[in-house]
């Protein structure tokens, strides 16, 4: 079976150099479905994602359907052979080649499912190196980084996964704004507030009204913030101004793209 994708492989880039694109297509496709029945799934990314260059090539400002579909093929399969950071290029350009034909709700799975595959590769490089493979379908760029470099981009990729899922989960956002609610409001409950005639200690509802107007910046003023319950405050209303427009914007990179 091995000769015979190599065979199919071979005839597909005799195609490919005569510029017959959908015979090369057809024939990088079907060696590519041999390499995955083998488990070879370094050969069979490389071939499905000749494959969707082949037929991009071939439509030229037409349907990309099949180059987007191989695309992401082409990267489950860099996947299942641990080479994330080969994964997460092809996952972007089948979500370039989605977005070229207006399925958007496809292209923010693909775009979403790039991102997690470079921070998959970069838990990989900095906790398990080893685990990388030699022959990566990616140049050695990515591995000659430095360590804080590697640390810095997982960490930031890491946080856009928890805070919004890299733009593409506007309910991850909705309900880190609600975890931040509920946390502050458990610790207004150890300090204490103000209203125009006393100081006092609030309860659970007191603590959670207090918290969702700070949370929000309304700010109606009928409750102050005293002593250490001032710094916490300040940090979740900080939290709400970057929180809140978050939400806002993946709602509208999600929803708002037909």
């Amino acid at each position: 079976m091995s000769m015979d994708s190599k065979i199919l492989e071979r005839e597909a880039y005799t195609f490919l150099s005569q510029e017959k694109f959908e015979e090369a297509f057809r024939l990088f496709k079907k060696a590519a479905q041999g390499y995955r029945h083998e488990g070879n799934h370094r050969e069979s990314a490389l071939c499905y994602a000749s494959a969707a260059s082949c037929w991009s090539k071939k439509s030229g400002e037409h349907i990309f359907y099949n180059a987007a579909t191989c695309y992401e093929k082409a990267a489950i399969e860099a996947q299942k052979g641990l080479d994330y950071e080969y994964a997460s290029l092809l996952f972007k350009y089948a979500a370039i080649t989605h977005e070229r034909d207006g399925e958007f709700l496809d292209f923010s799975k693909c775009f979403y499912r790039s991102k997690e595959s470079m921070r998959r590769f970069l838990n990989l490089a900095l906790f398990r190196p080893s685990k990388i493979p030699e022959n990566s379908g990616v140049s050695a760029a990515g591995k000659e980084k430095g360590f804080f470099k590697k640390l810095y981009s997982w960490f930031i990729l890491t946080f856009s996964y928890i805070i919004w899922g890299h733009g593409e989960r506007p309910h991850k956002t909705f309900f880190s704004g609600l975890l931040i609610i509920l946390l502050f409001s458990f610790f207004y409950m150890s300090c204490h507030l103000s209203d125009s005639q006393k100081v006092f200690s609030p309860d659970f509802f007191d603590s959670l009204y207090f918290s969702v107007v700070t949370f929000t910046t309304v700010g109606y003023g009928d409750f102050v913030p005293v002593g250490i319950a001032k710094i916490g405050s300040t940090l979740e209303s900080l939290a709400g101004l970057f929180i809140i427009p978050l939400f806002v914007i993946s709602l509208s990179r999600k929803y708002l793209r037909a």
